[in-house]
Formats: C-alpha cells, sequence, structure tokens
C-alpha cells in the first residue's frame, strides 16, 4: 500500500523545477530577442550576456565563509628579513649593484628589527 501513495515531496521538487526551467527558457527567449535585434554588434552582445551570467552564477554559488587570520596567514618580517639577506648577499659581491645591495640589506635591518620588536612585544 505504501507503494500506491505518490511521493508529494517528490512531486513539489519535481513542480519547482518545472517552473524555474519554464522561467529560465522564457529568460533565455528574452535575451535572444535582445541580442538578435542587435545587427552587426550581435556577437559582442552574445559575448557579454554568457560572461554576465557566467559572473552572476559563481558569484551565487560561492561560499560566504569569514576570512579567519591565522598564524599561517599572518606576515613575518623576519621571514621578509632572511629572504631580503639572502637577495642582498649576490648583489653585494657585484662591483655594480653593490649601492642596491647595501640598500637591500639596510631593509632587512630594518625588517629584522621589526620582527624582533614584533615578537618581544606582540600579544601573548
Amino acid at each position: 500500500m505504501a507503494e500506491d501513495r505518490p511521493d508529494r515531496p517528490a512531486d513539489q521538487r519535481g513542480n519547482l523545477e518545472a517552473e524555474r526551467d519554464s522561467e529560465i527558457e522564457d529568460l533565455t527567449r528574452q535575451i535572444a530577442a535582445v541580442v538578435n535585434s542587435a545587427g552587426e554588434d550581435r556577437q559582442d552582445l552574445r559575448d557579454y550576456a554568457i560572461g554576465l551570467l557566467k559572473e552572476e552564477t559563481e558569484s551565487a554559488n560561492a561560499p560566504s565563509a569569514r576570512v579567519e587570520i591565522t598564524d599561517a596567514s599572518r606576515f613575518s618580517p623576519l621571514a621578509i628579513a632572511l629572504l631580503l639577506v639572502l637577495v642582498a648577499l649576490p648583489l653585494l659581491l657585484s662591483i655594480v649593484f653593490f649601492p642596491v645591495g647595501l640598500a637591500v640589506l639596510a631593509l632587512a635591518g630594518v625588517m629584522g628589527t621589526w620582527g624582533v620588536l614584533a615578537t618581544v612585544f606582540g600579544r601573548r
């Protein structure tokens, strides 16, 4: 007897899908009519409509998650200082780029000082 009864939630879902399908078909016909009436700019208008549709549907599917700052995503001045020292060393060895190497090394010193101070006086 349970098999004889129609599944009502499935019927309702089917009706909603049919309504959505018909609404999408109507909107598609309207867009096609506007694009077809464009004349010479038909291809550009078609590409524009497709691009807009892709943008709108992708943004609707994007999860709305809150961005949290984690330890991995924080800025690390000590790490930047170490990388700047590695960049400055070869520059210091060349005659032409020696002043640039000094400037990069000075910047590495500033970043290193900032990193040490941020570590010592940072929130615990």
